[in-house]
């Protein structure tokens, strides 16, 4: 049938109007990724002269806007990225999921270990497994004073959220406790590097649990953090910060 005039291009189809409740539920999967992700990834705080360029204050600073309370804004305009609708969806427990220990640590490997390390290209191989990324700014919404310099990244099942740094420098995984966690990791630490040296875990900041220094490709801190506000709500980072 041939389209009339006025009529929306083929494969093209209206928007339904968005009203307040869904810009909210946008607005908290948002927050609460950043929230439990970025503005309160732990600053580390080695001396090591290799890795001492790190900055991973300063980009936890620039995600703390992200958790406070929302502002009333204009509306959204009608194109929106189809991400935002998928992330409206997003089960609230699966932002920051249970993860299982195979399934936190496979997706570490998978992300933060293995194939280039460069962040477009990680954030395509994420594209792939289903990630989507949490936009660093709601439609609509003005911008943060200061830019956003980790992405964090979820999925609407149990494998944990991913976090990258801008220059890729910096990356891991967040979950909630679950058990068997710990000794995964120390298994996948024991094989995948047998000669790492272990540092001092107070030393790269506070609630440190684990931290060794990796060789070979991609060397640097591999570390486990330990976010407890409460012990039955506390969450797990494993991550890695590369040297220069």
């Amino acid at each position: 049938m041939a389209r009339g005039i006025g009529q929306p291009p083929t494969g093209c189809r209206a928007l339904a109007p968005r009203g307040p409740r869904w810009h909210e539920r946008v607005r908290r999967t948002r927050a609460k990724a950043l929230r439990w992700g970025a503005s309160r990834w732990g600053a580390l705080r080695c001396s090591d002269p290799r890795i001492s360029g790190i900055s991973l204050a300063a980009a936890v600073a620039a995600c703390a806007p992200f958790g406070a309370e929302p502002v009333q804004t204009a509306p959204a305009p009608d194109v929106v990225a189809p991400e935002v609708y998928e992330l409206a969806n997003i089960r609230p427990d699966n932002v920051v999921p249970k993860s299982s220990p195979s399934a936190l640590v496979n997706t570490f490997e998978d992300f933060c270990l293995d194939g280039s390390h460069d962040p477009a290209q990680v954030a395509a191989r994420l594209r792939r497994a289903g990630f989507v990324a949490v936009p660093k700014a709601l439609p609509g919404a003005p911008q943060a004073a200061q830019p956003t310099t980790i992405t964090a990244d979820v999925v609407d099942d149990r494998r944990p959220m991913v976090m990258i740094s801008e220059d890729g420098r910096t990356c891991a995984v967040i979950a909630l406790a679950r058990t068997g966690q710990t000794a995964r990791i120390q298994e996948m630490i024991a094989q995948r590097f047998p000669s790492a040296q272990a540092l001092d875990p107070a030393a790269i900041s506070q609630g440190t649990e684990l931290a060794v220094r990796v060789t070979g490709a991609g060397a640097g801190v591999l570390f486990v953090q330990r976010l407890a506000p409460t012990i039955p709500h506390s969450r797990l980072i494993l991550g890695i910060v590369r040297e220069r």
